[in-house]
């Protein structure tokens, strides 16, 4: 398991320090003047100074290796361009629990809404049950998550006066980005709930529980759900990560302060060093969420760490 676990932090040092790489230099080469808005009509003297202090007065491979330098050894994202005096640091800080907040609670409705319905869609198939989660699910996964959003602040908000429009600070402001977040979760979890649940109902130790008189219940709990929850445990690695990250659209729709809310100002105000450290510190995320479903999967079924661990 430890040669299991090291191959795969190997694999993700590497990993994060292509993706640094690729980042800051698509970023911090795109054309344009990053401290424009913020020099405006200064002197060229005072410009030289600011352009100085962000290093932009250096070759860009010379700014790739102090940055480099200076996030290895300290951590530090960068110096944010528009909020003077404020890193990207601090702004994960201040915000990343507001994302962080409605993610989780729409994770948690998504996992237990949407297995459940799996799972009853499966054991039910060919039903009548089974047609209705099957077409409800079509119709969640092609509404894109903004569009219902739109439809949750003209009727729960404008017209029937269920929770406010936008804003942060109670509980109400939770139910309309909840809601708008989960449902396209929800209908994901339920389509691979009942694809992996009817893969499992053929299998012999499912028909050998059966004939040796056990209750279908308990065939479910003990025999039949922890083989379906593999592929639901490949999609709770990645979900969790993006839960740190925000939802950039929905966000920004519900004046959420989260972290999406902040990364989609940064890149509409040309802010490039906090675009290139929420990026970074968003693929961190990714990349141990992917580690950490690949030691779920070993935990889960000791074969496929066998697999990958021959390889």
């Amino acid at each position: 398991m430890l040669r299991f676990i090291g191959k795969r932090l190997a694999y993700a040092a590497v990993t994060l320090f292509l993706i640094t790489t690729a980042t800051f230099f698509l970023v911090a080469g795109a054309p344009g003047d990053p401290i424009a808005a913020k020099v405006g009509q200064m002197p060229e003297q005072a410009q030289g100074v600011i352009r100085e202090k962000y290093g932009l007065d250096k070759p860009i491979s010379e700014r790739y290796t102090i940055y480099m330098k200076k996030l290895i050894t300290t951590g530090d994202f960068g110096e944010s361009i528009i909020y003077t005096g404020k890193s990207a640091n601090d702004v994960i800080k201040e915000n990343v629990w507001v994302s962080v907040k409605i993610g989780l609670i729409a994770i948690a409705l998504q996992i237990t809404i949407g297995v459940g319905l799996g799972l009853v869609s499966a054991l039910n198939r060919g039903k009548a049950v089974d047609h209705t989660i099957r077409f409800m699910v079509v119709l969640a996964i092609c509404i894109p998550s903004f569009v219902f959003a739109a439809l949750l602040q003209y009727f729960l908000a404008f017209k029937w006066k269920v929770a406010p429009v936008f804003g942060w600070g109670t509980w109400q402001h939770y139910l309309l980005p909840v809601a708008a977040y989960a449902l396209g979760g929800i209908a994901s979890y339920t389509k691979y709930m009942r694809s992996s649940t009817l893969s499992v109902i053929s299998e012999d130790y499912i028909i050998t529980a059966k004939a040796k008189g056990c209750s279908p219940g308990r065939t479910v709990r003990k025999h039949m759900l922890r083989n379906s929850m593999i592929p639901i445990v490949t999609m709770i690695g990645p979900a969790l990560a993006s839960v740190f990250a925000g939802s950039f659209v929905l966000e920004k729709m519900f004046s959420i302060p989260g972290l999406g809310f902040y990364y989609v100002k940064a890149v509409s105000d040309n802010d490039y060093t906090m675009v290139i450290g929420l990026t970074i510190f968003f693929a961190i995320l990714f990349v141990v969420a992917l580690i950490l479903v690949d030691i779920l999967y070993g935990i889960v079924d000791p074969r496929i760490r066998v697999a990958k661990g021959n390889k």
